[in-house]
């Protein structure tokens, strides 16, 4: 099982909450290391590939995208937050 455990946000947007501006995401288990949105968007997209947020209940991360823009966001918890943006961040 790979997880989510850690985010880096696009230059000068470090406290961004927006999902677009994730610019990169450290997995852990499967694969492991630093993969750009784009990359873990088409797998989940392409492969059916399952990658959950360390941070409980764990949510599955699902492939969105915009007019101009590819990216990954978490199954909103019970509050109504993306898990995803509450990782630690570098």
């Amino acid at each position: 099982m790979t997880k989510a455990i850690r985010i880096k946000m696009k230059t000068n947007c470090f406290n961004s909450q927006n999902l677009e501006e994730i610019d990169c995401i450290m997995l852990e288990g499967d694969f492991n290391g630093w993969f750009k949105k784009e990359v873990i968007y088409d797998y989940i997209k392409n492969s059916n590939g399952v990658i959950t947020v360390n941070i409980y209940p764990y949510p599955t991360l699902v492939a969105v995208t915009t007019q101009t823009e590819r990216y990954v966001k978490s199954k909103p918890n019970a509050f109504g937050f993306d898990n995803l943006l509450q990782l630690p961040r570098e």
